[in-house]
């Protein structure tokens, strides 16, 4: 009987405490989206992500890597979803002139290239709930669009101004989706 109460107090203590500090973060920034998280609120976010991923992904490996990216097709698809948000070569700074909260991720960073093959297509696939990240295709561990946007996403940060002109001006094209229709509602 003891035990059960002293684990009840010290949810409470946790819950009164987490809503206190809601309380001073909410009070000096409000729910606009201008202020960068602090390192806290950022390391919450991160860990609570990370577990929202299922852990078949973690291990999950680009099935078409072996045949190697063909780059104007994956940047197209890159473009095409992408690049509004993270930019044309993958830094997180938006093409428009609003600041989103959460930032858009840097996709050249450590953290992300750290990702497996599997979770970055879970993110590509499900989006990111609370979060500007929409969801992009159907349901399934099938669609290639979503694992050539992964196999780019791989590619950033060795891309090179010239390789980032030849994919932005060849995105500009109308994309052939006619071999391998995939879903644009977001």
């Amino acid at each position: 009987m003891r035990k059960a109460i002293y684990a009840w107090a010290v949810l409470a203590l946790f819950g009164v405490s987490a809503a206190v500090i809601a309380g001073i973060v909410l009070s000096s920034h409000g729910l606009g989206s201008r202020p960068q998280p602090s390192e806290l609120e950022a390391s919450v976010a991160m860990k609570t992500y990370d577990s929202a991923v299922p852990k078949r992904y973690q291990h999950m490996q680009d099935p078409f890597a072996a045949k190697g990216i063909d780059l104007l097709e994956a940047g197209g698809h890159y473009e095409e979803h992408c690049a509004v948000c993270h930019a044309d070569n993958g830094s997180g700074d938006p093409k428009f002139h609003g600041i989103m909260y959460p930032r858009p991720t840097d996709l050249r960073s450590a953290d992300t290239q750290e990702m497996s093959d599997g979770e970055l297509y879970w993110v590509v696939k499900n989006g990111v709930r609370w979060s500007g990240m929409p969801a992009f295709g159907k349901p399934g561990d099938d669609d290639q669009h979503a694992w050539k946007i992964v196999a780019y996403v791989r590619h950033l940060p060795k891309l090179t101004p010239a390789e980032q002109q030849q994919v932005i001006g060849k995105s500009e094209e109308p994309m052939n989706h006619d071999e391998h229709a995939h879903d644009h509602t977001h």
